[in-house]
């Protein structure tokens, strides 16, 4: 009996030293995560911002309006911070959206891929949204779930069925970070009628406004100019 209560106590102590291990290589890995420019929040102080609500907590950064149109849930890429992405929330708020931008853990999406779906809303349709590793992951949580709608990508493809929603994927130009192989594969995955669109001289960095990223190529036009046109074609695809 005591060997077996040594041996359990041995167990724990291990188990609980990889998962302390692992918290703390994910918390290493993520400290280095893109975060907003200050030229992002210039551009929002030249809006007026009275109509919103706005919470901001621990797992979310949304902006809700009165009777909105539809509901937005926008999840972030891979090692990037969700606040990178609050120019275009707020933009898509502004035209009649209720939006939220989900906090992922350690800034990965990956790590907990349902807890977007938690922000979808019933008697209303649900847009989701996600750039680069966060599109993938909005494939998975919405794959077969009848509470979403449409699905935009930003610089991203599906690796879940999706064949039942409506699709627009949007991609940049100058964008080397994209796997355009794994993107042509996954259109099996997506309706016949799915849409996609190419912006001319954005890379894949500038779907977020948090500046340079390793390996992207480089953007022949300014990240407004590129968020100004991702808002323009989500709008027209959703309304």
């Amino acid at each position: 009996m005591k060997r077996t209560i040594k041996a359990l106590k041995i167990m724990a102590i291990t188990l609980l030293s990889l998962f302390l291990v692992m918290v703390i290589g994910l918390f290493i890995y993520s400290r280095d995560s893109y975060g907003p420019l200050t030229e992002m929040y210039d551009a929002i102080d030249a809006l007026t911002l009275d109509d919103l609500e706005i919470i901001n907590d621990v797992d979310q950064i949304s902006y809700f309006v009165d009777q909105p149109k539809k509901n937005i849930v926008i999840i972030p890429g891979g090692k990037v911070k969700p606040e990178s992405y609050t120019y275009l929330a707020v933009m898509l708020a502004l035209e009649g959206y209720d939006v939220t931008i989900v906090k992922t853990v350690f800034n990965l999406a990956i790590l907990t891929p349902n807890y977007g779906s938690r922000f979808l809303k019933e008697g209303i349709d649900n847009v989701v949204i996600g750039h680069s590793l966060g599109g993938t992951v909005a494939s998975m949580f919405s794959s077969g779930n009848g509470d979403v709608s449409e699905i935009i990508f930003l610089a991203s493809y599906p690796i879940s069925d999706i064949s039942d929603k409506n699709v627009l994927l949007i991609t940049g130009e100058n964008d080397l970070v994209l796997d355009q192989a794994s993107l042509v594969e996954s259109e099996g995955l997506m309706p016949i009628d799915f849409i996609i669109y190419e912006i001319t001289g954005g890379n894949h960095a500038q779907f977020g406004w948090y500046g340079e990223q390793k390996g992207d190529g480089i953007a022949t036009i300014t990240v407004q100019e590129q968020q100004t046109i991702i808002i323009d074609q989500i709008i027209d695809f959703i309304e």
